[in-house]
């Protein structure tokens, strides 16, 4: 019995090669779903983000046509951009007028949203009016009303 504990025989043959052909498809396999998966996040972020600015601007469309409903020169104002509210100052637009009340307020639809860099252009739709097409420019970071901008929009 000690012979054979000293000498177990023959070496055990080497793994047949299907475990390392399967070991090596197991982690294909895995390193093909984490890159899927991170694909689809980082399409999921871009997506979200590039959505993120035009609900902004459909943000400031919204506010801005509901000031004017208002007669709330004072919010009116602080959606335009820095040249468009010097122009109607200098024309007589009162700073610290809030107007009327929510009540005066009437629905607003905004869309065919679309964004050049720091230029936005929104389709403007309201009932009993014309659909409009408004213009804006992001400074500070914030969507502005300005309507200069219909000059400078890329063609």
């Amino acid at each position: 019995m000690y012979d054979q504990i000293q000498n177990p025989g023959l070496p055990l043959p080497p793994p047949p090669r299907h475990d390392r052909r399967r070991r090596r498809l197991v982690l294909l396999a895995g390193a093909l779903t984490a890159l899927a998966v991170f694909a689809g996040a980082a399409a999921y972020g871009v997506h979200r983000w590039t959505h993120r600015d035009e609900r902004r601007v459909s943000s400031a469309v919204t506010d801005f046509a509901h000031a004017v409903d208002r007669e709330d020169s004072a919010t009116a104002l602080g959606l335009m951009c820095a040249e468009e509210e010097q122009s109607a100052v200098e024309s007589g637009a009162a700073t610290t007028d809030h107007g009327l009340g929510s009540r005066y307020e009437r629905p607003v639809k905004t869309s065919d949203i679309k964004i050049s860099g720091d230029l936005a252009r929104a389709r403007l739709t309201r009932p009993s009016q014309q659909p409009t097409t408004l213009y804006l420019r992001k400074e500070g970071g914030t969507w502005k009303l300005c309507d200069p901008e219909r000059q400078s929009w890329p063609q």
